[in-house]
This record gives C-alpha cells, sequence and structure tokens, in this order.
C-alpha cells in the first residue's frame, strides 16, 4: 500500500507478520487478546474471516485498500473478509479483537468502516475477549453473539478516515505529510516539485478527498494528534510538533475537525 508508515519515518518500527495462524475459527466469533508493544507494525495480510479491530488503550493507525483509518479506544475499525490490512500502533497497547465468520458480511458490509464503540459495545468485546479459544457454544453463547452482531450493524460510523489518494501526482505530497504533518510547504511549492499547479493540485485533493489541501491536511494533523493525545503527550508539545504557530491555534484546528477542543476530547 502506497500511504503506509514504515517507508515514511525514521522511526525503528518493528515489522512483524500476522501472529494468528489458525486457518478456520471453528466459531462464529473468536477472541484475540494480545499486548502490543511501541512502534509495532503488523505487515499487509488477508483473512478469510472478518475482524472488528479494537485497542482498549492506545491508538492504532490501519491501511486498507480504501484509505487510512485511526482508531483509538472510543472506535473499532470493521475489516471484511479478505481485505488486506497492516497495522501500525506507535506507542503499544492492549489489542482486544473479535474475528468474526464471513456469513456475517451481509450484515455488517463489504466495505471497512470505522465504528463508534460505545459503553456496552465495548463491554461486549471485552467479555468476548476473556473467552477460551475453544469456548462451548451454547445457546446463551449464541444468543450473545447475535445480539453483538446487532450493536456492530446498529453501532455510528465515524469519520477518522482518510481515503487512498487517486491521482500519482499527490502520492508525494500525502506520503511526506504522513510522515511530517508539521511540514510548512505551501501547495505552490508542492506544485514545483510534483509538476502541477496549484489549482490542479487543489483540483485533485477535492476529487481524491472531498476536500481541499488545507482541509485535508488539517484533518490529518488533528488525528495525528488524536494519537498523541492518548499517549498523553501535552498540547504544546502536539502544536510544536505539528506546525501549528500555538495552542491555541491547535485547539482551534483541533475544535474545527472533531467538534470539541482537545481538553473535553481526553475527559471524555
Amino acid at each position: 500500500m502506497t500511504e503506509n508508515l514504515s517507508k515514511q519515518t525514521n522511526q525503528p518500527w518493528l515489522k512483524v507478520q500476522s501472529r494468528f495462524k489458525r486457518k478456520q475459527l471453528g466459531r462464529p466469533v473468536f477472541p484475540r487478546a494480545t499486548t502490543m508493544p511501541e512502534w509495532e507494525h503488523v505487515e499487509e495480510h488477508t483473512h478469510t474471516w472478518g475482524q472488528l479491530t479494537y485497542i482498549s488503550d492506545g491508538v492504532m493507525t490501519i491501511f486498507t485498500p480504501q484509505g487510512s483509518f485511526v482508531i483509538p479506544p472510543q472506535q473499532a475499525l470493521w475489516i471484511p473478509p479478505n481485505v488486506a490490512h497492516e497495522t501500525y500502533c506507535r506507542y503499544g497497547g492492549h489489542f482486544r479483537s473479535v474475528y468474526i465468520d464471513q456469513k456475517y458480511q451481509c450484515v455488517l458490509g463489504s466495505q471497512a468502516k470505522s465504528l463508534v464503540v460505545d459503553p456496552l459495545l465495548k463491554a461486549m468485546i471485552l467479555e468476548i475477549c476473556t473467552w477460551s479459544d475453544d469456548y462451548t457454544l451454547d445457546d446463551k453463547i449464541l444468543r450473545f453473539v447475535e445480539v453483538f452482531i446487532d450493536r456492530l450493524e446498529q453501532a455510528p460510523t465515524s469519520d477518522f478516515f482518510i481515503p487512498r489518494a487517486q491521482d500519482s501526482r499527490l502520492h508525494p505530497i500525502v506520503s511526506e505529510l504522513y510522515a511530517n504533518p508539521g511540514s510548512p510547504l505551501t501547495l505552490e511549492q508542492w506544485g514545483q516539485t510534483v509538476g502541477a499547479s496549484s489549482r490542479t493540485l487543489n483540483r485533485l485533493f477535492h476529487k481524491s478527498f472531498d476536500m481541499g489541501f488545507s482541509q485535508w491536511k488539517q484533518k490529518l494533523r488533528a488525528l495525528r494528534a488524536v494519537e498523541m493525545l492518548n499517549a498523553g503527550q501535552s498540547q504544546q508539545a502536539i502544536a510544536q510538533q505539528l506546525g501549528f504557530e500555538s495552542s491555541s491555534a491547535f485547539n482551534t484546528a483541533f475544535k474545527k475537525v472533531l467538534g470539541v477542543p482537545p481538553k473535553q476530547y481526553i475527559k471524555a
């Protein structure tokens, strides 16, 4: 995938392959509970079942053919069967995901999507992740699973998602800003690098992302800030790293994208 992180940073990402080697689930849902260390990159892979990817503390960035998803503890990502994906976890966390039989794809959909995790859904995910691999599939468990699937079907989607760039002229811009979201380069300067006018590039941003360059960059920086806030970094440090002139400018931009200021997001 073009817009990955391991090729866009000098940090020592720990590349690993998917550790789950089971060929069949053998259950309608299957618990997957591990601890992800800092700077772990699970390389691109697929599987024949669906996956609800969740991290109970920390933040993951997941790349799919559709684009990149930022997943904090208030959200989870539905990944349909046979969809390629790779995961980055910069600060580590407790990975509590649920593998889901492919028969539920007709209910949960054939496109990856970020879902809002309310307290009940969170409790259900954590409960499933306490089950053993060979848990007894009795009537009570089956009822629980059906309610769990119903909750996933009803969960609202979130916009913590950035689609993939559709034009190769955008790839150098997107790659650099993923690696360095505080880059001060203007669209005019990028135009000189990629050989296109700023007007053309802005049109391509609208075509790929349904927003102009400035809005796209602001959203990218806000989503990166979510990761940094969850890691406990101060607002002043985040503002400096992301290229904002001041903490107040960062607060304004964050609220404009996510609807709440950083302090309120942290409290939530």
